[in-house]
C-alpha cells in the first residue's frame, strides 16, 4: 500500500512567527518596564540597556517582516502564517517606535 505524502513542512513561515511573536512579547515587556520606570524616576539608571533591548527586539520584527514576506513568495501554501508573522512583526516595530515617541515627549 502506498502512504499519502507527508505534509512539508513550512520552515520560512515557522520561523518568520516565531521572531514575530518574540518582537512583539520582548517590545511590550520592555516597553512597559521603561513607562514604569520613566514614571517611577529610575528609568536614567536602566535607560540605555532597556533602548539597546528594545531595539533589538524591534530588529527581530523587521526579520519577521522580512521572513514572512519571502515565505508568501516561496511557499504560497503558508500564506495564512506568513500574513500573521507579518503583523506580529509590525505589531513589534509599532510597540517599540510608540514607547521611544512616548518617553521622549
Amino acid at each position: 500500500m502506498s502512504q499519502p505524502p507527508e505534509p512539508r513542512a513550512a520552515p520560512l513561515s515557522r520561523a518568520s512567527l516565531s521572531l514575530g511573536i518574540a518582537s512583539a512579547a520582548f517590545v511590550f515587556g520592555l516597553g512597559i518596564t521603561a513607562l514604569i520606570g520613566a514614571n517611577q524616576g529610575w528609568l536614567g539608571l536602566v535607560g540605555i540597556p532597556l533602548l539597546i533591548c528594545g531595539a533589538s527586539a524591534a530588529f527581530l520584527g523587521f526579520l519577521s517582516i522580512l521572513l514572512g514576506l519571502a515565505s508568501m513568495v516561496v511557499e504560497p501554501s503558508s500564506r495564512s502564517s506568513a500574513v500573521i508573522a507579518l503583523s506580529m512583526g509590525m505589531l513589534g516595530i509599532c510597540l517599540y517606535l510608540l514607547v521611544t515617541n512616548a518617553l521622549t515627549s
